[in-house]
């Protein structure tokens, strides 16, 4: 079942966004419930298909995980199945004419981090995409510019920019000498790849992502927290 990290989900769900405190169990999807999610226009989703979607909490939908790694905790894995297709107007969220947006059936909700830790082994699950360069293929991790790393709840997050508008992120378990990926994105212009699955780094990918932990920068929230988890009072 392939994973999707969407652009956007929607924002329209009577919630007060401004407010001090947001809460945890108001903000996400509900099995039996429908929502949406804006995509973007390489994404071909069917109508009918059942997929797996990461939804994560509003700072970091809209700015990413590197602009606040402690929501990557408060992330979750969805399943749901595609209802419908409604197309986005012209600059509508400051997105291109094209972009859709789906109108999507929650099938299951997990926390992403705990679902993560509990993947069995599977060494062939994923790979670091490689690229062509003067040098030969090579690992695309060998090729970043700018790198950050936050360490959210036991595991290691990885945040990487690379030429050609690539953008990459990971999360690890590091024991030792030992680098276990358990989620690897990887988006340029022309695809976006979202995989799950424990693998043991080795060779040229081991040694790509050493490098990175041993350049990247310290991220940090940019903002307050502001979530707490559990209902509103009453």
């Amino acid at each position: 079942m392939k994973t999707y990290l969407p652009m956007f989900w929607a924002t329209d769900l009577g919630i007060d966004y401004g407010a001090p405190t947001l809460y945890l169990h108001d903000l996400l999807p509900t099995v039996g419930q429908r929502t949406l999610a804006f995509f973007d226009r390489q994404d071909h989703l069917t109508i009918g298909e059942t997929l797996q979607l990461i939804w994560c909490p509003p700072i970091s939908d809209l700015n990413g995980w590197s602009e606040q790694p402690s929501e990557i905790a408060l992330s979750h894995l969805l399943r749901a199945r595609v209802i419908r297709a409604l197309p986005v107007a012209a600059n509508a969220h400051g997105l291109l004419h094209g972009t859709y947006r789906y109108e999507l059936e929650v099938l299951a909700c997990e926390a992403l981090l705990p679902t993560l830790r509990a993947l069995p082994p599977a060494p062939d699950a994923w790979y670091l995409p490689q690229v062509d360069t003067a040098r030969g293929t090579r690992v695309s991790w060998d090729e970043i510019r700018e790198c950050g790393r936050a360490e959210v709840a036991g595991l290691t997050y990885l945040s990487a920019s690379a030429p050609h508008e690539t953008y990459m992120e990971l999360l690890l378990e590091e024991d030792g000498e030992q680098l276990t990926g358990l989620f690897s994105l990887h988006m340029d212009p022309g695809s976006s790849t979202c995989d799950l699955g424990r693998k043991r780094l080795a060779g040229d990918e081991l040694r790509a992502i050493r490098h990175a932990l041993d350049i990247a920068r310290p991220l940090k929230d940019t903002q307050a927290a502001y979530i707490a988890e559990g209902p509103a009072p009453e």
